[in-house]
């Protein structure tokens, strides 16, 4: 399955992909900021069922724009692969 074009919001990139059950994903790179301590996480958000809280998972570079970066050229299956290992937010 080919990569979904990325989509460029008001907030930086995302991209949208569809998981195994057919649910549309939204997801975007947040966090990770130059001398913080917060590292960088990839947001999912189910597109199809707005009430589901947004899922993440945190990249491993720590850094945003190495993330967006590679977010941008990561295939439909590595981004169900990481959408698998996400955590639900608070």
């Amino acid at each position: 399955m080919s990569s979904s074009p990325p989509l460029c919001g008001c907030n930086g990139m995302a991209r949208t992909f569809m998981d195994s059950n057919l649910m549309n994903w939204e997801v975007y790179v947040s966090g990770g900021q130059p001398a913080s301590p917060e590292a960088a996480r990839l947001f999912f958000l189910c597109l199809d069922s707005r009430m589901s809280r947004a899922r993440f998972v945190e990249h491993d570079s720590r850094d945003v724009s190495v993330a967006e970066r590679e977010l941008l050229s990561m295939t439909d299956d590595e981004l169900r692969d990481l959408l698998a290992k996400s955590t639900e937010s608070d």
